[in-house]
């Protein structure tokens, strides 16, 4: 199996969702450590190679109490527990891959990122991804998803390519807002037909006409 995977859509199929469920599927396989974001393009805290580093690092940390230690000697080592430059990021991130046997990190909205920070953003996991696995073949693998772009296929070419289409994906789009619904419904005590009127606008809007509504921000 390639470890490394780029998954392409067209704006409107419902990436963010089809992330968010391979992230809920993944995270049920005890054997891996699972790390991932949320690309926002505009967003300074959620479009930048430092933000990746900081929420693929917090989800790996937040699964696995055995990283703990080498966080706070990050702490220790900069003063502050927040990650403030991209090298303690990138040399935390690489501790934490050499702790952690295997690791799936997911990627959504690459292309969300400005060209400058794609480039900063592939050119680091692919590295860390040749490394990982030279040492131990399978321990890491990665998934980008993220609309078709000629400056991130390039340096991904060696990457396994999918293409998905709003159909190939729908089942799965359907079931994450269904459960979704279910909890907002309990959290907010609406009616089923008020429920499945929501998941049906989210399915509506995941089918190439909008983008998805679901899916962690």
């Amino acid at each position: 199996m390639s470890t490394i995977v780029q998954a392409t859509t067209n704006v409107f199929t419902g990436k963010t969702v089809l992330a968010s469920y391979i992230i809920e599927q993944v995270c049920k396989l005890p054997e891996f450590g699972v790390g991932w974001f949320y690309c926002k393009f505009g967003n300074n805290d959620k479009s930048t190679l430092l933000a990746v580093l900081r929420g693929v690092i917090a989800q790996l940390v937040k699964g696995n109490g055995q990283l703990y230690p080498h966080v706070l000697a990050a702490k220790n080592t900069t003063g502050d527990l927040k990650l403030v430059s991209d090298k303690v990021g990138k040399d935390l991130l690489t501790e934490c891959l050499q702790v952690l046997e295997k690791t799936c990190i997911i990627i959504d909205g690459l292309d969300e990122c400005d060209k400058d920070v794609r480039g900063e953003i592939i050119s680091l996991f692919v590295r860390l991804v040749k490394e990982r696995n030279k040492a131990i073949p399978g321990s890491l693998r990665i998934l980008f998803v993220s609309t078709d772009e000629a400056d991130i296929r390039k340096p991904l070419s060696k990457a396994v390519y999918l293409t998905l289409k709003s159909t190939d994906n729908f089942s799965e789009m359907q079931d994450y807002a269904r459960t979704w619904g279910k909890r907002i419904q309990d959290l907010h005590s609406l009616t089923d037909q008020k429920t499945e009127e929501i998941v049906s606008e989210v399915m509506k809007r995941a089918d190439g006409k909008h983008p998805a509504l679901f899916g962690a921000t």
